[in-house]
């Protein structure tokens, strides 16, 4: 997979901010809806090329009318929600790392 303009029309991008207040941009792999809630797959756009990269699993979090995106804390939920991204596409592997 080549990383250029084709690509990232392929795929929704966005940019999160971490707490150091670091922009990073991010390729939307895939989401779903789940208990009510909302989940994507992300993958650092500047790692698109890298076969090994690893993705990472978001919830949407809606504070004050404002959406964001957070890592799941709890493991029976990011489990659940794993395993919901692994089984609805067969374009990516998800694999779990303990």
């Amino acid at each position: 997979m080549a990383f250029d303009e084709e690509l990232t029309e392929e795929f929704e991008t966005l940019i999160l901010t971490d707490e150091d207040g670091i922009d990073t941009e991010f390729m939307v792999v895939d989401s779903l809806e789940c208990d009510g809630s909302s989940y994507i797959l992300v993958l650092e756009a500047a790692l698109i090329d890298d076969e090994d990269a690893e993705a990472m699993i978001l919830k949407k979090v809606t504070e004050d009318g404002e959406d964001s995106y957070e890592l799941i804390e709890d493991d029976d939920e990011f489990n659940k929600v794993a395993d919901l991204f692994a089984k609805q596409s067969e374009e990516y592997d998800v694999q779990i790392e303990e």
